[in-house]
Order: C-alpha cells, then sequence, then structure tokens
C-alpha cells in the first residue's frame, strides 16, 4: 500500500530568499497559520553565513526566534528545550536549515506543540525504543489533524532525506539509544532545496549524506514491503548517485549538479518510513548512539558489508541494482565499496574509529533491533550480526 504523507509542496533551484515568502503564502491560502515563524538552523551555518540576519531580511516580523543550538542525532534534552522556546514564542511554523538531525528535533517539536505534551514522561508514551518496545500511544500522532496547529517547513543543507520521512530518531543520552517517533502529521508540509545554500556544506557531509539516501534506496528496493512503483523510483535513484555524486567533487560550485542529486535524495526518499529497512540501516543507528558515528558514516561502511553479506538472497535485486549503478560484473558489494573509497569516505569500522573491542557490545544490540530483524536474510543472534561487522571491519 502507498500512502501519501502530508507533503504538500517541493522547490527545487531556487533560493531560499525565493521560495520562503512564496511558500508561507501558500501554506495560508492551504489554511495553516504561518504569522509566527520559529527558525531551527544549523549551528555552522548560523556562523558562516548568520542566518538570522538573512531571514530577517526575507519575512520580517514573521520571524519570532532563530535557535542554532540542535546537536548531532538530535539528543532529547536538548530537543526538549528548544521545544519549550517554540511553545514560548507560540510558534506555528517551524522552519528548520540544515541536516536531518534538526529536522527530526522539528518532528517531535510539532508533536509535543500539536498534542500538548507538557513532560518528558507524557513524552515517551509516544516513543518506540531501541529494543522495539513502545509506549501506548506510539504512532498517535497519526490521529492529530494533518492540518494540525504546528508544522515545518524544510530547508535541508544535506542529502540525508530526513525531510521525506514521518519518523523522528531522537537520543536518550542516558542509555546511548534512539527513540522513534512517528505519525502521519509529522513530516514537513514544504521543502525548500537552495543548491547554493548546499554548498556551504562541508564535502564529507555533502557526500556521506548522499550515501546514506543511496542506502534508502538500496535497502528499500531489496526489501520484502518493495513494489515495482517504488523500486522504479529507487533504482532512478541510484542511477543519478552513482553518475553524479563524485562529479561534485570535480566542481563543487555547480548548483545544477547539486540540483540532480537533490532529485536523487527525493526519488530515494519514496515511502521513508513505510518501506521496513534492514541491517544497514539498523546497525546504523546502534554505531550512531554507542560510538557517534554520523549516520553518512555508517552506511559508507555498513551498505557494502551488508550488500555482501545478503548476496545470496537478494541475487536477483542485486543484479538490478549492479546494472543501474553501472558496476558491470564486479560483486555490487565490491563495487560499491570502492566507489565510497574513491570519494575518499570512510569504508570499514577502522576507518571510523571504532575498536575491535566494541564490536561485541555493537553485535549483542544490534541483534535484538526491530530494523536488524528486517533484513532480507534473516538475523536472529549477535553471532550473525558479528560476521557482519567482520565484513565491515
Amino acid at each position: 500500500m502507498y500512502i501519501q504523507t502530508t507533503l504538500a509542496q517541493v522547490s527545487f533551484g531556487m533560493s531560499l530568499a525565493e521560495s520562503l515568502p512564496v511558500t508561507l503564502g501558500q501554506l495560508e491560502r492551504s489554511g495553516q497559520s504561518a504569522n509566527r515563524v520559529m527558525a531551527f538552523v544549523s549551528a555552522t551555518l548560523q556562523r558562516n553565513l548568520n542566518l538570522e540576519q538573512q531571514l530577517r531580511s526575507i519575512i520580517g516580523d514573521r520571524l519570532v526566534a532563530c535557535h542554532d543550538g540542535i546537536p548531532a542525532h538530535s539528543p532529547r534534552p536538548a530537543v526538549w528545550q528548544a521545544m519549550q522556546m517554540a511553545r514560548q514564542h507560540d510558534a506555528d511554523v517551524l522552519l528548520s536549515i540544515g541536516g536531518g538531525s534538526i529536522m527530526d528535533a522539528c518532528k517531535l517539536i510539532q508533536l509535543c506543540l500539536n498534542a500538548d505534551i507538557q513532560d518528558e514522561d507524557e513524552l515517551l508514551r509516544y516513543a518506540r525504543r531501541g529494543d522495539g518496545s513502545t509506549g501506548d500511544l506510539y504512532g498517535a500522532s497519526a490521529d492529530k489533524s494533518s492540518r494540525s496547529a504546528v508544522c515545518q517547513i524544510a530547508v535541508p543543507s544535506t542529502l540525508s532525506g530526513a525531510e521525506f520521512s514521518e519518523n523522528a530518531g531522537i537520543l536518550n543520552p542516558v542509555t546511548a539509544s534512539k527513540e522513534g517517533y512517528r505519525g502521519a502529521g509529522l513530516s514537513p508540509r514544504a521543502i525548500i532545496y537552495d543548491p547554493h545554500l548546499a554548498q556551504h556544506t562541508p564535502m564529507w557531509l555533502w557526500l556521506s549524506t548522499a550515501v546514506r539516501s543511496l542506502d534508502h534506496a538500496v535497502e528499500g528496493y531489496c526489501s520484502a514491503d518493495a513494489y515495482p512503483y517504488l523500486q522504479g523510483q529507487y533504482l532512478a535513484a541510484m542511477r543519478l548517485f552513482s553518475k553524479s555524486l563524485p562529479d561534485v567533487l570535480r566542481s563543487p560550485q555547480d548548483d545544477e549538479l547539486r540540483t540532480v542529486l537533490q532529485h536523487a535524495v527525493w526519488l530515494a526518499g519514496a515511502a521513508l518510513g513505510k518501506v521496513r529497512h534492514g541491517a544497514s540501516h539498523g546497525i546504523g543507528y546502534i554505531l550512531g548512539a554507542q560510538c557517534g558515528v554520523p549516520h553518512g558514516y555508517t552506511s559508507c561502511v555498513m551498505l557494502p558489508a551488508v550488500l555482501k553479506w545478503n548476496a545470496q538472497e537478494t541475487v536477483i535485486q542485486q543484479r538490478e541494482m549492479a546494472e543501474a549503478m553501472g558496476a558491470g560484473e564486479t560483486p555490487l558489494g565490491d563495487w560499491l565499496q570502492d566507489w565510497v573509497r574513491g570519494m575518499d569516505l570512510p569504508a570499514s569500522l577502522r576507518d571510523l574509529g571504532v575498536g575491535r573491542e566494541q564490536l561485541a557490545r555493537i553485535a549483542e544490540s544490534a541483534a535484538r533491533h526491530p530494523v536488524v530483524r528486517n533484513n532480507p536474510r534473516s538475523i536472529q543472534s549477535s553471532d550473525e550480526v558479528m560476521q557482519i561487522l567482520e565484513l565491515a571491519w
């Protein structure tokens, strides 16, 4: 079953200054209040571009506040603090400018404001924990109207694809594990892709988050939930990524090339959060929570290893994906590992600084993770996860 999200529009090829006033006007015409915009922005972009000043010049008094304090992996205490600021400012639009951590934080802030969640214990009733257990309201944000009082406009500066998901991954720093929140009203209402803004993203982050989106397409293509409509989009994304991503290293100022890659993210984000992923994503969540590894880097390392481990179970899918990406007769896992190395990205757990003494704990946690258990080749034990980790070592 294909279910549309509440995403209403995606803007390509224009600057934020051109797109934002138009987008706010369209929201208002749809019945959404858009007079009190609170921006949540990347600290790096704020420092380098003074985004708060730029936003005031674009939308004037509509901007009620600008916050740049959301760290990587969206730790719950930081997100809760940001939510309280949004509540104090009576925000009706959350404007996220940056990567997936900021967008996920805004999804949780939106949930808290629209569901009138007053404390963190109440919030946890909406959470899915890393061990697969859920609060009694997990997914209940779907009951909130898609015309909720607060919505998000996402302005991605990376290629992670979080803007297409109705899920939010939030770090519990006490347990070093991720909590998941989901709901039909949590995806951004609008997305603005500004290719020039993306030029200020560090190249390692731009490239590695593209591999993350490629991971969405690859594991989505191999998922038991996949069907031809989605698989066609995933293959198109693979073609664009494999052909165009290395080119951005040679032409980093090429806005048209960056727009092509943003199109690829849109294709790879088809049904994101509705199609079950496998071990690359699941182990990646553990590496992020326990070892602080950026999710783009986890995909660089784990996706080739998981493809190798799944090879006999996904022979036909890997042949079709290899053709789309131009791998020829080379096994897809090997080809992808070399492709990642060719862009000077980490291609092993050693490259990530993960010690061999950490592998057993990672394997034990991953073996219990519900996403890992959705892998096309069945994973029932930490020993099987350790086999994948050895391939990634």
